[in-house]
């Protein structure tokens, strides 16, 4: 596993102290030694999880090109360098969820499939809805990544659940995502995007995505052929009822007027995991 920054950092005032928006190149060390089930060995949360790896690559496709319509309208130096980082940083992610992605396939995963089948809907949901509503819906699931990552650095279960690897990939994707999660929504905010819109981007967002990746963990399931037991579905319901709650206040919070996503006080998350970065950790 290796961590190497490949451009400038994109620094502003719009950050908080201490925090960059640096796109990072994520390197594997040794995917094969990953197992079947990485997160607390249990079948149910990881194809979960699985599954929303399997919907990075085509959603960050949309967050780069629903991010590129409105660029030529950004006259702040500052916010162009931000989101030329992050288009960067999502490109890189990119690459690395498809690597891990493809890495499923020895464990009877039909990931061809399943990169299909989000593919399309990415697809349809981007000719479906107005170029300002792509928009919205960026803003707002990059919260929901942004409250996903927060959970990684704030709750140790997390962390615990996963082996090395995989916790180094998730801490890599989700200290990038805490990073850059205000750059779709002050760009939302600067081409007209008002609170209306902005909460029926994310209701649609919410709608439109919510079957598709249940679907794809279904069969994941289904191609996996374990038998999920009544041990198994315990301990998924006992981790998220420690996980869920805390993300579901979180979430809510984007529906209040006056929220921006660095009301939630992540930099100190940022600055220990730089620190662990610059040791090698």
């Amino acid at each position: 596993m290796a961590i190497q920054a490949t451009s400038h950092a994109a620094h502003s005032s719009r950050l908080p102290a201490g925090v960059v928006v640096q796109p990072r190149k994520f390197e594997f060390g040794d995917l094969a030694s990953v197992p079947q089930y990485w997160f607390a060995g249990n079948p149910i949360i990881t194809h979960f999880e699985n599954a929303f790896s399997i919907m990075i690559p085509p959603g960050e496709r949309f967050f780069i090109r629903s991010v590129r319509h409105y660029q030529d309208r950004v006259t702040d130096p500052e916010l162009q360098d931000l989101i030329r980082a992050f288009i960067q940083q999502e490109g890189l992610h990119t690459q690395a969820h498809n690597q891990f992605n493809d890495s499923l396939a020895a464990f009877g995963i039909d990931v061809e499939r399943e990169r299909a089948y989000a593919n399309r809907v990415m697809d349809s949901i981007e000719r479906a809805l107005p170029a300002k509503v792509c928009l919205g819906a960026t803003a707002f699931l990059e919260h929901l990544t942004a409250v996903g990552a927060h959970m990684l650095f704030m709750e140790p279960l997390v962390a615990e659940s996963m082996p090395p690897e995989m916790e180094g990939f998730w801490r890599w994707h989700a200290a990038e995502e805490l990073e850059h999660k205000a750059v779709a929504f002050d760009l939302f905010r600067q081409v007209g995007g008002g609170y209306f819109l902005r909460v029926f981007s994310a209701v649609a967002a919410l709608l439109l995505l919510a079957l598709p990746l249940s679907r794809i963990a279904r069969r994941m399931m289904k191609d996996d052929g374990t038998k999920v037991t009544h041990e198994m579905r315990a301990q998924a319901k006992s981790i998220n009822q420690k996980l869920v709650g805390p993300q579901l206040r979180m979430i809510a919070q984007y529906f209040k007027p006056g929220f921006h996503p660095w009301s939630f006080d992540d930099e100190k998350y940022l600055t220990e995991w730089y620190a662990s970065i610059e040791a090698g950790c």
